[in-house]
């Protein structure tokens, strides 16, 4: 019988989920494990290689034992990753530092600011990149930052890697990164789709600790001997890059040709369209991540206000509840939150919430920018207010969709938009984002693993499972539509400019707020 099992492992944030998937794109088994972040310094956020590499190796070898599957079986391995660490290893692939700084550590302002000064500020930057994130976040500040901090581990370093990257190598033997990944890094052209010596050249650092670009699906090596022991898959069996997660998403929602759309409501929210061409107008600084090769980008927006406001919510407001709920009644807390939002009539009775919660990204790309409640009167209760979170957090994503709309980037006149994610379960959810957006809204199966579903896909058409992006991504099931309510979306289209109001009239308090808390520290 032919080999039809992906064997995927999906390194997020928090952790990393190891799964088997078919080549009918079902979920066959799944095993994951956290690992911790650290957080030494103001601005600094950490983890340690040694423990991310332990869950990777062992969730593997638990996924195979639950599956039942025989590792010959296992056409390929992929990866998905979080996005924009950089791990200095040696010719061997150790990891020259444990505990590095991942995609949120901030520490890297001075060095951004020296490398916007050298290229003539960040519009510059962005035009030549296309990456719209904060700067200091981008990988090549982080190389700056080892350099000017760590001048041993910089000279010591043979190549630069993040996660999916260094345990390819340690299971193949080779280095390697792909186009998706390296889209983020601020470290390309994005017009070109090569690196950019411009860059290099001003964030004065060696191209050369860079590996070679490969496609996602591009098979970088056999998983060796010592690996096939280490993690109980076949020797022998190839390796596929993978990418990263925001590009994984991407793929798994099946985004992959012009007129297609969709948006991840997780911790963090997103939307990604696909386009042809990339769009570099520094105004916007929306992320252009390169796709190969399918020869297009996905033109991606990505706010840190998303579903963590719910999260917060409910550790702050339903907290005795949940312990009630899960401890003694076995259920899940998120239903009674559900049932409270729609108790309340669409619009909250006139409260408004900004979901800034996590400052930066998108539309303001403000890190000072932080939540709030406006409207809050007598007649409101912790109902009303869950209401307008929802609510806050989908009109943020409607002044997304307004962007794209700005740079002729059709979103309102498609015919859907896909929803993937943790907060796509929540059917209440998904018609509050319909209703602000007068559009439907198409929630996919297996919302929750899109990103290891996209890895697959990639590791599949790599090893000829699929012949194409296109025979892959047909087989994706979209679980239920939700359409929008006219009446709804009436209320909301005259509580939306209201909205839109807030964050212009509250900047400069944000600013003040943000140098009142550096000033102590916070």
């Amino acid at each position: 019988m032919a080999k039809k099992y992906i064997l995927v492992n999906d390194a997020g944030t928090t952790g990393n989920k190891a799964v088997i998937v078919d080549d009918k794109l079902n979920i066959v088994a799944s095993e994951g494990g956290d690992y911790a972040t650290y957080y030494p310094h103001l601005n600094w956020a950490t983890q340690r290689i040694s423990e991310v590499y332990d869950v990777v190796v062992q969730n593997t070898k638990a996924v195979i034992d639950k599956s039942g599957i025989d590792p010959k079986d296992i056409a390929v391995v992929s990866f998905s990753n979080q996005m924009m660490t950089m791990i200095p290893v040696d010719k061997e692939g150790n990891a020259l530092m444990d505990e590095v700084g991942i995609w949120c550590d901030m520490r890297q302002d001075e060095q951004a600011k020296r490398l916007m000064s050298a290229l003539g500020g960040n519009d510059e930057y962005y035009r030549i990149t296309g990456v719209g994130w904060q700067p200091e976040l981008a990988p090549i500040c982080k190389v700056m930052w080892y350099k000017d901090n760590a001048p041993d581990i910089y000279a010591k370093t043979y190549m630069f890697l993040q996660y999916k990257e260094l345990v390819t190598y340690r299971w193949t033997g080779r280095f390697a990164t792909e186009y998706g990944d390296m889209s983020m890094n601020g470290m390309m052209d994005s017009a070109k789709r090569e690196i950019s010596p411009a860059i290099f050249k001003a964030a004065g650092v060696d191209m050369g600790k860079i590996p070679d670009i490969l496609n996602s699906h591009d098979i970088v090596g056999h998983v060796t001997k010592e690996a096939a022991a280490e993690t109980g898959l076949a020797e022998w069996t190839p390796v596929a890059m993978g990418s990263g997660d925001v590009i994984c998403a991407n793929t798994g929602a099946g985004v992959i040709k012009e007129g297609m759309a969709y948006t991840y409501i997780g911790s963090a929210n997103w939307s990604g369209v696909f386009s042809d061409k990339p769009s570099l107008d520094p105004k916007y600084k929306m992320n252009c991540n390169t796709m190969q090769p399918q020869g297009g980008y996905e033109l991606v927006m990505i706010t840190a206000a998303g579903g963590i406001a719910q999260d917060w919510f409910k550790d702050g407001f339903y907290k005795t509840e949940d312990l009630f709920a899960s401890n003694i009644l076995n259920t899940n807390i998120y239903e009674k939150m559900e049932a409270d939002t729609a108790s309340v009539a669409p619009g909250a009775d006139g409260l408004v919430f900004l979901p800034y919660l996590r400052g930066g990204g998108a539309p303001h790309f403000d890190i000072d920018a932080r939540g709030a409640f406006m409207g809050l009167g007598m007649t409101h209760d912790r109902t009303h207010m869950l209401r307008a979170l929802y609510e806050g957090i989908c009109f943020n994503m409607r002044w997304l969709y307004d962007l794209y709309e700005e740079l002729n980037v059709p979103i309102f006149s498609l015919d859907q938009i896909r929803a993937i994610g943790g907060g796509v379960q929540s059917d209440l959810w998904m018609q509050i984002y319909a209703d602000v957006n007068g559009m439907p809204f198409a929630r996919l199966s297996s919302p929750q693993q899109m990103t290891a579903i996209g890895a697959a896909i990639m590791g599949g058409v790599g090893a000829g499972i699929w012949g194409s992006y296109e025979e892959a991504t047909n087989l994706i099931k979209i679980e239920k539509t939700f359409t929008p309510d006219p009446a709804n979306t009436e209320i909301y289209n005259d509580l939306y400019p209201i909205y839109r109001s807030a964050y212009p009239r509250m900047e400069a308090l944000y600013k003040s707020l943000g140098e009142y808390g550096r000033k102590r520290g916070k």
